[in-house]
Parts: structure tokens; sequence; C-alpha cells
């Protein structure tokens, strides 16, 4: 993830941490819900305040949620109790490896637009080699974004690579996925020009 991205999440932490809780997202946590069987063993990338997988643990799977971002790390955990002892700062791709043991799941919520075309493609195939054949993936991602330049930018200094849902499903299917559903979704924070793609992905179940 590039320097000014993880700057900017670092020195921002209070008000994202207040934007992720106060969304409307029911209709994401009933996807998230229904993707993974019960009782998942469960990696998340990218968990922000910890809003998701709070969710997820409460609905009776078994979480470890990560983030690249110590400081997102420790609002988490002040904001979900519950998560104690299952928060890991984890970089994308590189920290992805088998020492993190095997995983029925893992999903990334607005993650994985923070890399760049090579690290997502790179991050999908580190996935795979960490889920238990038949594991599952989930990703969402923003499919349209009117806030960002030509140089992928936006005015914070995040990145946000423009892909196109054929491009997202085209990188995790040569991972070695196979896509059984990609869902549009509208914002959960009521912003009418942004667009979501939500892919649920599985492994090869011979693997």
């Amino acid at each position: 993830m590039p320097d000014t991205t993880i700057t900017y999440y670092t020195t921002h932490v209070k008000d994202l941490v207040k934007r992720y809780e106060s969304a409307d997202v029911p209709d994401l946590h009933a996807l998230l819900a229904d993707s993974f069987p019960h009782g998942a063993r469960l990696l998340e990338l990218g968990c922000g305040s910890g809003r998701d997988a709070a969710f997820m643990l409460e609905n009776g799977f078994d979480i470890t949620a990560s983030d690249g971002v110590q400081e997102m790390i420790d609002a988490a955990a002040a904001c979900h109790p519950v998560l104690d002892g299952r928060l890991h700062r984890i970089r994308l791709p590189e920290d992805l490896t088998p020492a993190l043991g095997v995983f029925d799941g893992v999903y990334a919520v607005a993650t994985l637009m923070h890399l760049t075309r090579p690290d997502i493609q790179e991050v999908f195939s580190r996935v795979h080699r960490i889920l238990v054949p038949g594991g599952r993936l989930f990703f969402s991602v923003p499919l349209h974004r009117d806030d960002v330049a030509a140089d992928e930018f936006d005015a914070q200094g995040r990145r946000f690579t423009p892909l196109t849902h054929a491009e997202w499903t085209g990188l995790c299917r040569r991972a070695g996925f196979e896509i059984l559903t990609s869902t549009p979704t509208s914002d959960g924070l009521g912003r009418k020009t942004f667009a979501w793609l939500n892919c649920l992905a599985v492994t090869d179940r011979k693997k």
C-alpha cells in the first residue's frame, strides 16, 4: 500500500472510526454472513474500526482481523473489546504468508482498491494459498468514485486503483478462483455517485 495512503489512515483514525461506525451497512453484513459456513475460521483484511469483524464474531464466526495501520488496530480494540486477542497488523501483500495459518475464508471490505494492480493480483494469489480446499474469498470494492484524479489518487493522497467489474473478476480468476456471485450495492454512507462491487469466489474444491 502506498505510503501516502498509510499516512492518511494513520493521521485520521478518529474521524475514520466515527465514519465507519455510522455507516448503514445491513446489506453488506447480510452478504458477509451468507458468504461463509457458520462457524468458519475467517481472516479479515483491512478491518478498520473493527465494525465488520465484531459483527461476524457476534454471529458465530471465528475471526482473525487485520489492518495495515497499527493506529487503526488500536482503535478497533478500543471500539470493539470483543475483538481482544484477534487483531493483528498485516501489510499487504507481503505479510500474507502460510505462517498465518489456514482459513476457511478471507474477506476484505473497502481495502483492495488501495493497492496497485500487481499487488492486487499478488494478494489474490496469496489468499488462495492460505485457504482450505473450497475456501471462500469475499471482497467489496468501489466500481465508481467521482473524487479520484487521473493519477489514481484522491485529494487526501489515497490510492484508488480504478478497475472494472470484468477486471476485478479477471484478476481473481487468474489466481485460481471461481467466481460464485458478483453483486452491486449502493454506498453505505449514502453517497449517490459511489457504486460498489461485492464479489464472492471459491478455490478449486480439489486443491
